[in-house]
């Protein structure tokens, strides 16, 4: 039997904990009679079925034994789960752990794990399809908010997830849905606009993401929704609806910066996305518009150029 492929920390607790949680429901077990059988105090079991604490390995085999679930290849993928999620990456550094919030932390080791990746985005590019002169920008305008030290970090934290990105070799199916005024902005530089855009071409017409542009004849209320997206591990080539239960949702803004499992929460914002979608522009028209605009900001900016070597 070969071993289970590894997995992010992160993503490897969540599939522990929610695999730990389904078996004890089917079983009919409470977390209290859980705790007694583990000799646990019932704050460990709460803990480890919420994601707070890992679980070693030698506790998740007993549990496993104890919750019934006795097949080897289970096992063995539930006990490489219990070792990743213990492992330590680049964002468990002291300077990460200090700067970036927590669901900021998790969020990235989604980003590495995620079959499909939905962004929805009003106002700027995603950050991990930045390249690197729009991400200072936008950095810099929140300058008098962020200490510089902070700043520094989460910028460092922005280029390694685009890194991450661009390497990533079983490419994951990315739609970004954009509102039109994104092609506009200009963060006060027209170089800077266009150099962006043609990136966002080029990743387009490669095949490594699927845009789509909302444009300013729709008639949806923009301005009452906020900034989200969805990762969901599920298989993108199912054909049937993506799985709630297999996806988390993040939020973003000034004021608010969570990850959110709950079902419903999810089901909720991926039928939004699924809407607005629906009602944007086609992917050629989307693509071609793109280019319309990088080539226009490019001849503000007073160049030629059609591309980026980002």
């Amino acid at each position: 039997m070969t071993s289970p492929p590894a997995e992010s920390p992160a993503v490897a607790r969540r599939r522990l904990r929610l695999a730990l949680r389904r078996a004890r429901e089917e079983n009919g077990f409470t977390q209290h009679q859980v705790a007694d059988e583990m000799e646990w105090s019932i704050s460990k079991v709460m803990r480890i079925e919420s994601g707070e604490v890992t679980i070693s390995v030698n506790d998740t085999r007993s549990l496993l034994n104890y919750l019934g679930i006795s097949d080897p290849e289970e096992v063995a993928r539930l006990i490489q789960s219990a070792r990743d999620a213990r492992k330590r990456e680049w964002w468990d550094e002291a300077q990460f752990r200090e700067h970036l919030p927590p669901a900021m932390r998790r969020l990235i080791q989604f980003e590495t794990e995620a079959r499909t990746i939905r962004y929805f985005l009003s106002m700027l590019i995603p950050g991990p399809l930045q390249v690197p002169d729009y991400a200072q920008a936008v950095f810099a305008a929140f300058q008098t908010k962020l200490p510089e030290a902070t700043a520094t970090v989460r910028r460092e934290a922005r280029q390694r997830r685009r890194q991450a990105f661009l390497e990533r070799r079983d490419n994951p199916a990315v739609m970004l849905l954009l509102d039109e005024s994104v092609l506009h902005r200009t963060l006060g530089d027209y170089h800077l606009l266009a150099t962006q855009l043609f990136d966002l071409h080029s990743l387009a017409t490669q095949g490594r993401l699927t845009i789509r542009i909302i444009p300013f004849t729709t008639s949806t209320a923009l301005a009452m929704l906020a900034t989200f997206e969805i990762y969901d591990f599920s298989d993108p080539d199912d054909s049937s609806a993506a799985n709630d239960n297999d996806a988390v949702l993040y939020r973003e803004s000034n004021l608010l910066d969570e990850l959110v499992e709950d079902d419903s929460s999810v089901s909720r914002h991926l039928t939004e996305f699924t809407d607005l979608w629906n009602a944007a522009l086609n992917e050629g028209t989307s693509i071609q518009m793109i280019l319309e605009a990088a080539q226009k900001a490019a001849a503000l900016a007073g160049t030629t150029s059609t591309s980026t070597s980002q």
